[in-house]
């Protein structure tokens, strides 16, 4: 069919395989780049792709679906600080350090959240334990990551993020906001095939609020599977 054939040619050309993704995603995202080129049959956009070298990266990248925001659906947030986080903190031994992966990442905002939120934890229950949190973010999307290094963001952040989390943990650069430098380096960014590549393991916490979704159900199932092998017996997904 039209849409295999558009899937081998990504394959071919990024190396990537979307093959498990939904294909209604597939679908919706593909018709998006026809109606661009005005091509209204599956086949003539096929023959576009093998004729256009450069399409077919820009397909790519919209295939990779960046939805996120700080402090996304605030009350799950809410939800770790209270009974996630304090039960990682009484758990772990003093100057120890907590591992988590974000997985999805996209530009960085969920794993900054989850940094903010430990050390907004720590500092109110375990003020004196030295317990450290590192954190692995990772996406598919090279370009994402890179933004989500810089740790750059508008100043519309404001609607999601308080003004004291801002002034504690954000530096004004322009008219932008920057994370700052105690956040920052809590946190690995990489780019990353959760499919192909190695998992992180002994894992405390894993975060993907980004990507399931838009898999099928067989491959959420082998994601899950390697969740459980990557986390710690105690571990929060």
């Amino acid at each position: 069919s039209g849409l295999e054939k558009i899937i081998l040619l990504l394959r071919a050309k990024t190396g990537h395989d979307f093959s498990e993704y939904k294909k209604n995603t597939l679908y919706r995202r593909i018709e998006r780049r026809m109606s661009i080129h005005q091509i209204d049959r599956i086949m003539s956009y096929v023959r576009f792709l093998q004729e256009n070298s450069q399409e077919a990266d820009l397909l790519f990248r919209e295939l990779l679906i960046g939805v996120t925001s700080f402090f996304r659906d605030p009350a799950a947030w809410e939800h770790l600080q209270k009974n996630a986080l304090p039960l990682l903190l009484k758990a772990c031994p003093p100057n120890g350090t907590l591992r988590a992966w974000s997985l999805g990442c996209s530009t960085g905002e969920e794993a900054y959240s989850l940094a903010i939120a430990f050390k907004e934890t720590a500092a109110q229950l375990a003020p004196e334990s030295g317990i450290k949190l590192r954190v692995f973010a990772t996406d598919l999307d090279k370009d994402a990551i890179d933004k989500a290094r810089h740790g750059l963001y508008p100043s519309g952040i404001a609607a999601d993020v308080s003004a004291e989390r801002l002034d504690r943990f954000f530096v004004q650069d322009g008219p932008d906001y920057r994370i700052g430098k105690e956040i920052r380096e809590m946190i690995t960014f990489a780019t990353q095939n959760v499919i192909m590549d190695s998992p992180f393991t002994r894992l405390d916490i894993i975060i993907c609020r980004n990507l399931l979704i838009y898999l099928t159900p067989e491959l959420q199932q082998r994601i899950l599977a390697l969740f459980h092998y990557s986390l710690n017996p105690d571990g929060i997904l």
